[in-house]
């Protein structure tokens, strides 16, 4: 059985997102995705930052899951598609400027992209996103009634950046754009292994294909 503590490249990528996870694909399109602090610190507890409370991870299915569900409303992420690499990327908070309060903190893999309205009802929506969802079922309800965020993505998390990039070290080594937009866009395969490798994630993690 494959450890997942200790993967090295050594393994050979299997083509299929959760059977090859943690294993991170470097072949696959690149994108940032922007989340919100409060859901943020649902989402990906392991990705927390030293400025966010502790007590709001709980032990719940959707923060112990190496599946997550997010629902979006960002223009172009309905492109998105299985095997696409997310460098999940917290929004400001607030507290102080987004150039330094705005940080990238783990790197995950698209499993599936829906919309909303492919679900017959509510219901379906519910059991869709449970066990995994970060949305409480009131939260959902009100989604679906509002459509305010129409793309649901569920995605493998795949590893923590050791170090979390700002958006000033993002834009100055040129990962990101300053004038582009923030919430989703196409990142090149050289930006990405500057996230990689000033990220800090482990090597054994990254499968270079040819």
């Amino acid at each position: 059985m494959r450890s997942h503590a200790y993967c090295t490249t050594l393994w050979a990528l299997l083509g299929d997102v959760t059977r090859d996870y943690p294993l991170i694909n470097m072949s696959g399109r690149k994108f940032p995705l922007s989340v919100y602090p409060q859901w943020h610190m649902r989402l990906l507890p392991d990705s927390n930052l030293h400025t966010e409370p502790p007590d709001i991870v709980k032990d719940v299915s959707h923060t112990n899951s190496i599946h997550k569900v997010y629902l979006a409303g960002m223009e172009g992420i309905e492109q998105l598609r299985r095997g696409d690499l997310l460098l999940i990327y917290r929004t400001g908070d607030g507290k102080g400027p987004a150039h330094y309060r705005s940080v990238a903190t783990s790197i995950c893999t698209v499993e599936e992209v829906r919309d909303i309205g492919s679900f017959a009802n509510v219901d379906e929506l519910l059991e869709y996103c449970a066990p995994y969802s970060v949305f409480t079922e009131q939260e959902l309800r009100g989604f679906w009634t509002n459509r305010k965020y129409p793309t649901l993505i569920r995605f493998t998390y795949n590893a923590a950046l050791k170090k979390r990039l700002t958006r000033a070290d993002l834009i100055d080594h040129n990962v990101i754009d300053a004038n582009a937009y923030a919430g989703f866009a196409t990142l090149t395969d050289a930006g990405f292994k500057v996230v990689v490798e000033r990220g800090g994630i482990h090597a054994s993690l990254v499968v270079h294909q040819t």
